[in-house]
């Protein structure tokens, strides 16, 4: 395999379970645009395109059930394959021997979810965790090279390097374009608590409007309580009758960015204490994209988190139990102490101003490694 320079008339197959293209997925993505070369997305048919999660507008070429293209891919040549679900893996693998070209897999949700929560009946549960370390187990050694979040104590890229020694660790960092949309806010009126991302009760969502509604009556009414997002729909219904609680469904992230260049804005990271979120507190993409745009935030004592706030001085910190009474303090505090907040602003700002702190550089480090770049000479 000799890396070659790419052009517009290769292309990337990514393989993924389902159509929803998520926030890591999308980022993969538009690395990939930037390197001019065309995508053909693969899914298995679940749910609806969802294609809006990328920083720029995803304006596919082609739909269809089973795949979606952007940019060239009609007539241009398979370069190399990267599969983003456990279940399609043995299939990106096939492919990538048959048409002889390097297979990246990125683990960043699966692992932990299967291996550590789960969901539903206890044999669901074993079965899937087994299928999902059987798999990796198969499929590893055949990959050029493995991609995966950080964890605490590298708990998932030491469980990789069982079976494939090429792993890198790519943090979940925002692209720099939340960080020069940072340095061109002008924030101003009520303090607007906010949360971007899937809502769930595991995610603080529901206890951040509790604890809203705890809030003296004078705060309350200089504050308010955004929800960026899509997830429970029970819980969703029940904020929607909550005062001072708004929910934004449907929201791009440059919508979200155009929201808070006008809004003085404290962000919420509040992970539930369990197993999972013990290990993956580090990289939870919302606290990033918080930090990028310069605001305060206030999060659990979760995986590292402790470590990025309370040792950077970038916000407030509760326990992992997600109490609303004492989320409601720490809201007050931020809400009360002027100073505080801006400190906290400023020190958020100068965090993430290294560009080692973007996506951008988190990229670079994959394309290094020549897999995207390979292209198979000419017989």
């Amino acid at each position: 395999m000799t890396p070659m320079v790419p052009t517009a008339c290769h292309y990337i197959l990514c393989v993924n379970g389902s159509r929803i293209v998520n926030k890591r997925m999308a980022m993969f993505l538009e690395g990939i645009q930037s390197k001019g070369l065309g995508i053909r997305t693969w899914a298995l048919p679940r749910g609806e395109w969802v294609l809006d999660k990328s920083e720029n507008p995803t304006l596919p070429s082609r739909v269809g059930r089973f795949s979606v293209d952007i940019g060239r891919v009609s007539g241009a040549q398979l370069s190399s394959v990267m599969c983003f679900h456990w279940f399609v893996l043995p299939l990106a693998v096939a492919i990538g021997l048959i048409r002889r070209v390097p297979v990246l897999y990125d683990e960043h949700d699966h692992y932990e979810i299967n291996t550590l929560e789960g969901g539903g009946s206890r044999l669901k549960c074993r079965l899937f965790s087994l299928l999902v370390r059987w798999i990796h187990r198969i499929c590893l050694p055949w990959v050029s090279l493995v991609t995966c979040i950080h964890m605490d104590k590298q708990t998932l890229k030491r469980h990789l390097e069982r079976w494939q020694s090429s792993v890198l660790e790519i943090h979940n960092y925002p692209a720099s374009v939340w960080r020069e949309s940072g340095r061109t806010r002008s924030p101003s009126g009520k303090l607007c608590f906010v949360y971007i991302g899937c809502v769930f009760a595991e995610k603080g969502v529901g206890a951040a409007a509790e604890a809203f509604q705890l809030l003296p009556q004078d705060i309350q009414k200089n504050s308010e309580l955004h929800v960026f997002g899509e997830g429970d729909a029970s819980l969703i219904q029940r904020l929607r009758t909550m005062p001072g609680v708004t929910i934004h469904n449907g929201v791009t992230p440059a919508e979200f960015q155009k929201f808070t260049a006008t809004h003085r804005c404290c962000g919420l990271a509040l992970l539930a204490n369990t197993p999972r979120y013990n290990l993956v507190g580090t990289n939870c993409t919302k606290l990033f994209e918080y930090l990028a745009l310069g605001m305060p935030v206030i999060a659990t004592r979760v995986g590292e988190f402790p470590l990025w706030i309370g040792g950077r001085r970038v916000g407030l910190l509760i326990d992992g139990d997600l109490n609303p009474q004492q989320l409601a303090t720490q809201m007050q505090k931020l809400s009360e102490d002027d100073i505080l907040f801006d400190q906290f602003s400023r020190n958020a700002s100068a965090l993430m101003s290294g560009d080692e702190m973007t996506w951008e550089h988190e990229w670079s480090r994959i394309d290094q490694t020549g897999v995207v770049n390979h292209q198979r000479k000419a017989a």
